[in-house]
């Protein structure tokens, strides 16, 4: 006879509950991480190219906004097929972190691509958030479809881990993205053109996510069931 335990006992083991996934797909593209989800439509045609303009209801180009959380990160994706957004494939950021508080704006922006964070209408330099894993940007050309796709870590909104100073997000609540400076100078967003508090997407920003065993932990996982069949076998066929 066996123990019905022993084979729950050695999964439990090797399975560290802490190891949280990485981004998903972050690739610069469409995948089907963000299939189901809706984009939010952007008209071109804007000839606002100051770096500084005010908000407008479209862009520069004509591009698509998709918008999602996973429970680790908030998850922002940008594509045109305008080669002239391509040839500005870059992205500026600007969050609401408050959202769930009427009338609040921006309070944290990103440029993406220089990864560093910034207080919006701060002369302060940005904050460089160097390797800690806080944000990840990556840019594509995928057949024609330029893409631009970021992840934030939740805890950054959550937190303020590096001390900027700016609204720090109630766990549970959401976060908006309020600005996007995309494809080009002219500024997309504002509560006056999108209706707060989802404006160009939004998502619920919570700190409790399901734990996800990185690869080296499913090998371990996988080297502890093989183990747990064989001692299985050698009992039932001794």
């Amino acid at each position: 006879m066996f123990s019905a335990s022993l084979l729950f006992v050695s999964a439990s083991v090797v399975l560290p509950l802490s190891a949280f996934a990485t981004p998903i797909g972050v690739n610069g593209a469409y995948g089907s991480e963000w299939s189901g989800i809706t984009p939010l439509a952007i008209a071109g045609g804007s000839t606002n190219n100051g770096n500084f303009g005010s908000p407008a209801a479209n862009g520069n180009v004509a591009y698509n906004i998709y918008t999602r959380d996973d429970g680790n990160y908030f998850y922002v994706l940008l594509t045109t097929t305008d080669s002239a957004g391509g040839a500005l494939n870059f992205s500026n950021l600007y969050f609401d972190t408050i959202a769930s508080t009427p009338g609040t704006g921006s309070n944290l922006g990103f440029e993406t691509g220089n990864n560093d964070a910034f207080i919006p209408g701060d002369s302060h330099p940005a904050t460089l958030l160097g390797s800690a894993g806080y944000l990840f940007n990556v840019t594509a050309d995928t057949a024609g479809v330029y893409g631009n796709e970021t992840a934030i870590s939740n805890s950054f909104f959550l937190n303020d881990p590096l001390g900027m100073g700016f609204a720090k997000t109630p766990d549970g609540t959401l976060v908006s993205l309020h600005l996007s400076q995309s494809f080009g100078y002219g500024v997309v967003g504002g509560s006056a053109n999108f209706a707060a508090p989802v404006e160009l997407g939004d998502a619920i920003v919570s700190s409790t996510a399901a734990a996800t065993p990185e690869p080296s932990s499913l090998a371990l996982l996988g080297t502890g069931l093989l183990g747990a069949v064989g001692l299985i076998r050698r009992r039932v066929f001794a």
